[in-house]
């Protein structure tokens, strides 16, 4: 090991669901909060948003159970190969037809040819997904602001 390394504790994933809507229409959204607290941030300086589309859907646009069970997997096959080294998982959110799954990512140049070979590879579902670099974490805002919505805070 060089005296250049640096060694980075990410802290393991701790989540919390909220039930809330969108537009009129139920969401589910489940947040990793232990990265509330993370200091290392810079290191994960770009935000991963994959969308699946659903095509079985009951009531208000959720997914049926036997469709919910198929993102799963899917979800779960996608984010095996982005969490680790390269990757923390960020957030799992289900509306209107969609799963959508967000992660914080290392490098970009790693994510990206992972994540291609799997839209290349057969899906039961079609997939999308978009990374930008966004180093002050404002994406992930979006998820983090739930927590003061949930407790009442508006500051």
């Amino acid at each position: 090991m060089s005296d250049d390394s640096v060694t980075i504790v990410v802290p393991e994933p701790h989540f919390t669901l909220f039930n809330g809507q969108r537009d009129d229409l139920p969401e589910v959204v489940v947040v990793n909060d232990a990265l509330l607290s993370f200091e290392h941030t810079e290191m994960f300086s770009w935000h991963l948003e994959v969308t699946l589309h659903a095509v079985e859907l009951v009531d208000n646009g959720m997914p049926s159970p036997d469709e919910s069970l198929l993102l799963f997997q899917m979800g779960d096959k996608i984010e095996q190969s982005i969490v680790g080294h390269n990757g923390i998982f960020l957030a799992r959110s289900t509306w209107n037809g969609f799963r959508q799954l967000a992660f914080r990512v290392h490098d970009p140049e790693v994510a990206d040819p992972t994540l291609q070979a799997l839209l290349e590879s057969e899906q039961n579902r079609f997939w999308e997904f978009k990374m930008q670099h966004d180093a002050e974490w404002r994406e992930a805002g979006f998820y983090f602001q739930l927590f003061q919505l949930a407790s009442g805070n508006n500051s």
